[in-house]
């Protein structure tokens, strides 16, 4: 299994895209895991050396634009694609694809899947488990696996039990670290505010969790990397990494 990582930053991280992804397995449809922040999508798949005719699978952590922005770009691109999300993201998802292009919002060869929290199935091949985490908006976690591996994803969320339930064991858990509790207190609140994890806390669920690996992703404007790995690091013994933008990880 395979992931490329279009984004990692969060929004008016100038130097990063926002937050998606791009999951491969021999055997499998390619899975698009959020869809960054809007026209980026088009511009990090190229960059990324991907083939956009080949995204048919997508799901949707939660409808915040830098998570679900890139499906009014897919509606734009592309004939035929299934988006998977809960009730209440596809609730938003309709809204944002109603107030962009309207004209576009019963386009017939776009399907929507409805995903449980809390529940389990198959996506293009992969087994896809879904976690409900702690977000100003419903949110779940997620966690892929194909042929013995496993990955997971935190989307954004406070700490919580949910998400080292879908951490436990991953071969890789990439995870909001939104800043480092080495910047202060004003970015400690400000992650709280906003419910993200900062980086010790990542590195901590990743630990509890048995992870094997950690990278760390949604960087704060105001992040230093340097800092946020250092801190993570700090924490936990296993394979740490703050990616870049299209950086692959092999499962």
């Amino acid at each position: 299994m395979e992931v490329t990582l279009l984004g990692t930053g969060a929004p008016w991280a100038a130097q990063r895209a926002t937050l998606g992804m791009w999951i491969t397995a021999p055997g499998c449809a390619p899975l698009l895991l959020d869809t960054c922040g809007g026209m980026e999508l088009a511009r990090q798949l190229r960059r990324a050396g991907l083939d956009r005719e080949r995204v048919e699978n997508v799901l949707v952590t939660h409808q915040h634009l830098d998570h679900a922005g890139g499906i009014p770009t897919l509606y734009l691109g592309l004939d035929r694609f299934t988006v998977f999300a809960t009730a209440a993201t596809h609730e938003g998802i309709a809204a944002l694809v109603h107030a962009t292009y309207p004209e576009m919002a019963s386009k017939a060869g776009v399907a929507n899947g409805v995903v449980e929290s809390n529940a389990s199935r198959e996506i293009g091949g992969f087994v896809v488990e879904l976690f409900p985490v702690v977000h100003r908006v419903p949110t779940v976690a997620v966690r892929v696996s194909h042929g013995g591996k496993t990955l997971a994803f935190s989307a954004d969320s406070l700490p919580c039990e949910a998400l080292v339930a879908c951490a436990r064991d991953a071969d890789l858990f990439i995870c909001d670290g939104f800043v480092a509790e080495a910047d202060g207190a004003p970015m400690i609140r400000l992650a709280r505010d906003l419910m993200h994890p900062t980086a010790r806390e990542a590195a901590e669920m990743a630990t509890r969790a048995g992870s094997g690996a950690l990278a760390l992703v949604h960087l704060l404007r105001l992040s230093d990397p340097a800092r946020i790995l250092e801190e993570a690091s700090d924490v936990f013994r296993g394979p740490c990494t703050v990616p870049d933008d299209c950086q692959t990880y092999v499962v």
